[in-house]
């Protein structure tokens, strides 16, 4: 955890090592700087059709953002609330999107300052580029209700990822690479945290964190490519996330097409551009 970051020190220090790290009021430059309030979310998206997942990415319903709000934020569910997982396009047969809703609050937010302005390889970029306004996958907006989670997981892709907290706490925990072995199964199951099969996890326990920390509006996480991490809730939650590939990683993005990953319809829509180039 830092209370500042510069560019330099980011890609010498945590990009190409593939080090984790939480950055304090990263994000306060914005425009209009977080905390942003939730019912204002509300009345300007209200009647936007949502995604709502499970604790991980299995889809449960589609709803209204007003709708999700309404019933799962303000007063805190009984249980586990479903978490909405908002999606910018990231293929040619997603139905529900969030492109026109960030196009809406482009001017209000931007990258941290830490983050590198160009020569990424997913998007494919050699020029300056922004989140808040340019494609990314799996770039969306996160909302969730005071107790909503995210289990344990490895993001896809061989790429890096950026999330930044706007609204409410979340606790955010990570895993480093080696740990591994620990937490996941021969069929490639990783474990839930929350209810653990000692059955099929044996030795989970001997997994150790390498970064517990309770991210406020205005921090942003830095997240490895490789890098076991669970969120939870403390508070209702609204958080804007990406992922990307710099150049400094290119041999590793290389590998991950050779293998196969080229195949992904969320790596051939962003890529195709390139390849019909």
């Amino acid at each position: 955890m830092v209370e500042a970051l510069s560019a330099e020190d980011f890609l010498r220090n945590h990009l190409e090592p593939g080090r984790p790290v939480v950055v304090r009021r990263a994000l306060n430059d914005w425009r209009v700087p977080p905390p942003w309030d939730l019912q204002d979310l509300k009345e300007r998206f209200r009647d936007a059709e949502v995604s709502l997942f499970d604790t991980l990415f299995t889809l449960e319903e589609v709803a209204t953002f007003g709708d999700y709000v309404d019933e799962h934020t303000g007063q805190g569910d009984a249980g586990i609330p479903p978490y909405l997982r908002w999606f910018t396009q990231q293929s040619h047969d997603q139905m529900i999107v969030a492109d026109d809703a960030f196009a809406e609050l482009a001017d209000d937010w931007s990258m941290p300052s830490w983050l590198p302005e160009g020569d990424y390889l997913l998007p494919p970029a050699a020029g300056p580029v922004n989140a808040s306004r340019d494609r990314f996958p799996a770039r969306g907006m996160f909302v969730c209700g005071q107790g909503g989670r995210t289990r344990l997981h490895v993001d896809p892709w061989a790429s890096d990822a950026c999330l930044c907290q706007v609204t409410g706490r979340k606790r955010f925990i990570m895993y480093g690479p080696e740990t591994g072995e620990f937490l996941t199964d021969s069929e490639g199951g990783t474990v839930d945290l929350d209810h653990p099969d000692e059955s099929r996890f044996p030795r989970w326990k001997q997994a150790v964190p390498t970064l517990d920390e309770v991210l406020s509006p205005g921090d942003a996480v830095f997240i490895p490519q490789g890098w076991y991490h669970t969120a939870i809730a403390l508070d209702d939650s609204v958080s804007l996330t990406w992922n990307f590939t710099h150049r400094v990683h290119e041999e590793r993005f290389e590998t991950f097409l050779r293998s196969g990953g080229g195949e992904d319809p969320v790596i051939r829509f962003f890529l195709e551009d390139v390849d019909q180039g």
